[in-house]
């Protein structure tokens, strides 16, 4: 059975308490653990504005799951969402090879480019001279002409 790489966004009830929401979420992992799944990811991003109501509400706490379990889990899940009472909206996205790898790629070109800006910085502290070489502007100004013509009048 073959693991296959998932994201769920869920929408917790926005007057639940922090026991209330980490339930939820420990409810949640111990459908996909006990299934044989694992989780990659946990983060609650905390409570949100909605933007449009559901079920009453223009708030919500948000969570991601990001993990790897087996297809026929994810009707299982979906049904549990469904049934949650607390869960107000909920989105499960599949993850292809493709996005995989690009995502990875991503990573290493953010981790080259900070890598370069702190190797750029090293090398201006090492001259002690922490400003470009050019001199720096102030923001341009249109100048106003003394001597314009007043406007006749006909």
């Amino acid at each position: 059975m073959s693991l296959r790489t998932y994201e769920s966004i869920f929408i917790v009830q926005p007057n639940a308490t922090d026991d209330e929401v980490q339930s939820v979420v420990q409810g949640v992992e111990n459908l996909i653990t006990g299934d044989g799944g694992n989780i990659i990811v946990r983060d609650i991003w905390g409570k949100r504005r909605l933007s449009y109501e559901v079920k009453k509400f223009n708030e919500g706490i948000y969570v991601l799951l990001r993990y790897q379990c087996p297809g026929a889990l994810i009707k299982k899940l979906e049904n549990h969402f469904k049934l949650n009472d607390e869960i107000i909206r909920f989105i499960n996205v599949y993850f292809d090879l493709k996005t995989l790898r690009l995502e990875e790629e991503q990573k290493k070109r953010t981790a080259l480019a900070i890598q370069r800006a702190g190797a750029e910085g090293r090398r201006r502290d090492e001259d002690g001279d922490d400003e470009d070489e050019r001199p720096r502007r102030g923001p341009r100004r249109r100048r106003e002409h003394e001597d314009e013509e007043d406007t006749v009048e006909v």
